[in-house]
């Protein structure tokens, strides 16, 4: 049978686990979050360029759909389709002709493929630490059913 101090030793142990576990959790539902976020986002940005590069290849005006938000769409008509509004960040727009809407478009697609990549390395390192505590606290408890024999 155990002894009362490698008892309590144990029960740390195991209580520091399930708080790295937990934290661990919380970690990997986060960065979970944020590469589903950068997924759609880039999802976006390539329709973006589809819709530009459609707009670029229409000589002249062409009528679309304005969505208004709220599953509110208008009919409008793109007169201009030699200048593009580009957010920018912090709600900043900016002018900018079609080809370079569409080369800050694919940059910023560039820049979200490097952001996924890093979030996607980031999971993978906090699964195998997740894996890791898991294990030893299996081996805790199969050490303390032991000493119970």
């Amino acid at each position: 049978m155990a002894s009362n101090a490698t008892q309590a030793s144990l029960e740390q142990e195991v209580q520091a686990l399930r708080s790295y576990a937990a934290e661990y959790s919380r970690q990997f539902d986060l960065l979970s979050q944020q590469l589903r976020f950068i997924e759609t986002t880039r999802t976006g940005s390539l329709a973006s360029i589809e819709a530009l590069e459609a707009l670029v290849a229409a000589d002249g005006p062409v009528s679309t759909l304005l969505n208004l938000g709220g599953g509110v769409s208008v009919r409008a008509t793109v007169s201009d389709t030699k200048k593009m509004l580009v957010g920018i960040g912090a709600g900043v727009m900016v002018e900018k002709s079609p080809d370079e809407a569409i080369s800050f478009m694919r940059d910023r697609i560039t820049e979200m493929d490097a952001s996924g990549k890093r979030l996607s390395e980031s999971l993978g390192k906090l699964q195998s630490q997740m894996s890791a505590v898991e294990q030893r606290m299996q081996e805790l408890y199969a050490s303390v059913q032991q000493q119970t024999r």
